[in-house]
């Protein structure tokens, strides 16, 4: 499990996207940024289980779906960067 900090709390695979326990981020999500958030997770999951299928696939298979992967992470990461609206 990887950690690291955000907004000074331990972030981990395991925790929920969009929450950490810290005061400055007491505010409820959005309904834009909890839908957001469902996408990302549903997102992760998919990719996590397309990779843990690599070790049923020879190896010379690998390259097309880490490609494939790659595309639709891409994807959702453009939509969700849409959706965030401009940076500042």
């Amino acid at each position: 499990m990887r950690a690291q900090m955000k907004g000074g709390a331990e972030v981990t695979d395991a925790t929920p996207l969009g929450h950490t326990d810290t005061a400055d981020n007491a505010q409820p999500a959005t309904q834009e940024q909890q839908a957001a958030a469902g996408i990302a997770e549903r997102t992760l999951q998919m990719a996590r289980e397309r990779l843990a299928a690599l070790d049923d696939l020879p190896t010379a298979d690998h390259v097309a779906v880490f490609d494939q992967l790659h595309q639709e992470l891409s994807t959702v990461l453009h939509g969700l960067e849409q959706d965030d609206g401009p940076r500042a």
